[in-house]
């Protein structure tokens, strides 16, 4: 997968994330200078949020693989048109090669139980999640924690929504450099030493250097998300590509759903909660030694061409 798969798919989808850290940014101010009662936080929250789903519905794209799959030709062909950068008349002439509906009908139905009845698909998509979980718990954790550290709690909050901002710059930089397992587990590694010596800081008094690795903490959980969204991409075919993507996301959430609890710690040890983070990522995330490495490898489409792409690159049947 090469920048311009993220370029033409994915520009939608980077808008989305700046506007929600523009919001999150104004929610800070309006916070910290007008003292906002809750009803107004929720209205701010509530509205904007309805606006980003209507303009979903208005400008985002279906993937032109699964419309394919699907054997809605005629649809796939208008939406690579509106995403090609010039006209491409032989768009036209690849339609008519393309398998009709009836031939596809007779195709086998992929749901989300063929992550779990297949050993490899299986395997991937359990360490996929410990991953993401560890990553969860860090992403939604940090900022939770970051009252502990004796600064400003609304101009903190502020700068951990706008560090997520050069993610959008560094994960298309360290995709296109670096191997996929390397790239997510020095960047695991990178965000879990930084929460642990964020508390040994904090504990001494150093609280800004502290602060300033708690960001860095921050980031490379944000970044880790975006490089497994990328990742998770090449790891299963498109025909349970969504629901591999629920799973991924589904972790992420449960992490989060831990972390008020590890947060909570921090009143009784100031700080510990960010070591607890830090050793939380860099933990789960050496799982990604045991996924295959895909940098350059072709999509596949069904869970057949994917075992044997696999077998073709001697991957390990196990995963």
């Amino acid at each position: 997968m090469d920048l311009r798969f993220l370029e033409v798919l994915g520009w939608f989808r980077a808008f989305s994330d700046m506007y929600l850290r523009g919001l999150c940014l104004s929610l800070e101010s309006l916070t910290f200078l007008g003292h906002a009662s809750w009803r107004v936080l929720y209205l701010c929250t509530s509205v904007p949020a309805a606006v980003h789903s209507i303009c979903l519905l208005f400008f985002a794209l279906e993937s032109p693989r699964w419309l394919y799959l699907q054997g809605r030709n005629q649809e796939a062909i208008e939406v690579l048109k509106i995403i090609s950068p010039e006209t491409r008349a032989y768009l036209e002439s690849v339609s008519s090669r393309l398998p009709r509906q009836q031939h596809l009908e007779q195709a086998p139905r992929y749901t989300i139980k063929d992550l779990f009845i297949r050993t490899w698909a299986f395997k991937r998509i359990i360490v996929v999640m410990i991953i993401m979980f560890g990553l969860g718990m860090s992403y939604y954790g940090v900022p939770l924690a970051v009252r502990d550290i004796k600064l400003n709690i609304y101009l903190s909050e502020a700068l951990n929504a706008m560090v997520e901002l050069p993610s959008f710059v560094i994960t298309p930089i360290l995709l296109e450099s670096f191997t996929r397992r390397s790239s997510v587990l020095v960047n695991a590694l990178v965000g879990g030493a930084s929460g642990v010596l964020c508390c040994f800081l904090s504990l001494f008094g150093r609280t800004k250097i502290a602060f300033a690795l708690e960001l860095v903490s921050f980031l490379c959980a944000r970044i880790g998300f975006n490089l497994m969204a990328v990742y998770i991409v090449e790891l299963f075919p498109t025909c349970v590509r969504n629901c591999a993507m629920t799973m991924l996301r589904q972790a992420l959430v449960v992490g989060g759903a831990c972390c008020p609890i590890i947060a909570s710690i921090g009143r009784h040890v100031p700080s510990l909660s960010f070591a607890v983070f830090g050793f939380a990522m860099s933990g789960f995330g050496l799982f990604v030694l045991l996924l295959p490495e895909t940098k350059g490898s072709s999509l596949c489409d069904t869970m057949e061409a994917q075992e044997l792409r696999d077998k073709a690159l001697k991957i390990s049947p196990s995963f």
